[in-house]
């Protein structure tokens, strides 16, 4: 029972993160530019596999596996159009084809710029970084797709001999799982390599198979909703296929980015706390503090405005009303500043203010009392160990780590 409280706990969790992250117009933006970027994606796709003669049979298995396996009942209408699209593409000048590969990268931006955020990631890849990481999805990615369905193709004569050994069922329910598999596979690499953060392969796995499970369910659900309502075919006659197409899209990506919350969401949940919405302990509300100052330090030293509230919960990973306790705490003590912007700067040296005296603001420890008997003499005893341990500067604390939230 504790344990499925627990579970229960976390899908809420991750279900509070992903309308605080407001996912779902995150969700708008991928789905128009995915609108936008299908057909220079598959174009490209499909030059890059026409490259080797070893892919020559799996353009259709790729057409195959994006509309039939994924997109219900409307796979087959947008399949034409898109092919009509991408064979017009391929007619295309050096100049257009240029074009088109600038529009999907527009995919890959935004796609890149939604997970960023989910994971709290402050500092973006360099544009160099980033350029190498499309140019390595654009032509690497199709090259993958290729090799995973000539392997399917190997294994296919492996059937006669699961018929001869009675695992012909096995075999089929493999088949019929794979498109899953590969999609749950390909979930999980996009969580893993995108965020610009380390994430644990264990957390990008749950992540992709979450989405991958959600996805599948989605795709029946709609499926039956589509088959019944006729609304849009009343409506839009041959071009139902379009509304459908997008809101099936939008639904997608929300899937997509509920995946990426929850693979994010994975390594704050197994810190110290129970709730991660909840109250701090000492120890997490001192790290927090120094947190906050180690980011408002590396950009007081790049010389720019301050960070806006969004950064910094972007930076810390913690929740809203935790950040803003140690906000108020900092602000009070004078060690923050907020400017005309309401973004927040350094307002003291880090070189002479002491770490004891950031304790004592932030109200950790047994702190000064009043009292008599053994336990007034205790606390005195611990009070007075906690100062000397902590008689040393912020900057040199600061120093002594990249990022204090990290491992704990």
């Amino acid at each position: 029972m504790h344990a499925l409280r627990r579970w229960l706990d976390l899908g809420l969790y991750v279900g509070r993160r992903f309308k605080a992250d407001r996912a779902l117009d995150r969700a708008s933006s991928l789905s128009y530019a995915t609108l936008l970027s299908l057909v220079p994606l598959l174009a490209i796709a499909l030059a890059m596999l026409a490259a080797f003669p070893v892919f020559d049979g799996v353009r259709g298995q790729l057409e195959s596996l994006v509309f039939h396996n994924f997109v219900p009942e409307v796979g087959e209408q947008v399949d034409r159009h898109i092919a009509i699209f991408v064979a017009n593409a391929g007619r295309l000048t050096a100049v257009g084809v240029a074009g088109l590969a600038v529009t999907a990268i527009t995919l890959l931006v935004t796609i890149e710029s939604a997970l960023n955020g989910i994971f709290r990631v402050v500092t973006a890849r360099p544009p160099l970084s980033r350029l190498l990481v499309y140019w390595t999805a654009l032509t690497l990615g199709p090259l993958l797709v290729g090799v995973s369905f000539s392997l399917s193709a190997w294994l296919l004569p492996l059937q006669d001999w699961a018929e001869h050994a009675g695992l012909a069922a096995w075999v089929r329910l493999g088949a019929a799982m794979l498109p899953s598999l590969l999609l749950m596979l390909a979930f999980a690499l996009l969580y893993l390599a995108v965020p610009n953060r380390r994430v644990a392969v264990a957390d990008a796995l749950t992540g992709g198979i979450a989405a991958g499970l959600a996805l599948a369910l989605l795709r029946l659900a709609f499926g039956v909703y589509i088959a019944r309502a006729h609304v849009y075919r009343n409506v839009y006659g041959a071009m139902a296929a379009v509304p459908i197409f997008l809101f099936w899209t939008y639904l997608s990506w929300a899937v997509v980015l509920f995946g990426a919350e929850l693979t994010a969401a994975l390594p704050e949940w197994r810190r110290a706390r129970p709730d991660p919405d909840g109250p701090l302990s000492p120890r997490r509300r001192l790290t927090l503090a120094l947190t906050v100052l180690a980011l408002l330090r590396a950009d007081a030293r790049a010389a720019a405005a301050g960070l806006g509230r969004q950064d910094l919960l972007e930076g810390t990973g913690e929740g809203e009303s935790a950040l803003f306790g140690v906000l108020s705490a900092l602000l009070d003590g004078g060690y923050l500043a907020r400017t005309a912007a309401g973004r927040y700067v350094l307002a003291r040296d880090l070189g002479t203010a002491r770490l004891a005296d950031l304790a004592e603001r932030l109200q950790l420890g047994p702190g000064p009392g009043g009292g008599a008997g053994l336990l007034a003499e205790r606390l005195d005893q611990a009070a007075a160990a906690q100062a000397q341990a902590f008689d040393l500067p912020l900057a040199t604390v600061l120093e002594d780590y990249s990022s204090p939230l990290r491992g704990l």
